[in-house]
């Protein structure tokens, strides 16, 4: 059997662990951790009226809805994930149509972030 160091405590471990056993849930803990403070800089600045919406039932009923009836991505036909608003909430228009069946598109994760422009490089 292939056997490799730990990279937290440096203990023989068996290959194809990426921690040992006693380390794996110390990892995880922290990457919790680490993803909370992430999102509560990501929360500081989003505005509280979106956020409530996105949280209310009407609008999670109307997503598992979209998603239900059309299971894959508008875009590349994977399976769809989320659901996105065509005329973004963010303007009056939008706003009136937040829940409006015609004004969303089921789309699978990677497509929603490309089309909000989402964690693309600056380059080029």
């Amino acid at each position: 059997m292939l056997m490799k160091n730990c990279p937290k405590c440096r203990q023989l471990m068996p290959y194809g662990k990426r921690y040992c056993d006693r380390c794996a849930p110390i990892v995880e803990q922290e990457r919790e951790q680490q993803r909370a403070r992430s999102m509560k800089r990501y929360n500081k600045y989003r505005d509280k009226k979106y956020e409530q919406f996105y949280h209310s039932k009407p609008w999670k009923l109307l997503s598992a809805k979209r998603l239900s009836v059309d299971k894959h991505c508008v875009f590349c036909g994977k399976p769809a994930t989320e659901v996105d608003h065509i005329v973004e909430i963010q303007t009056t228009e939008g706003w009136a149509l937040r829940l409006d069946w015609n004004n969303t598109r089921s789309l699978c994760h990677k497509c929603h972030d490309k089309r909000h422009k989402r964690f693309q490089s600056k380059k080029g």
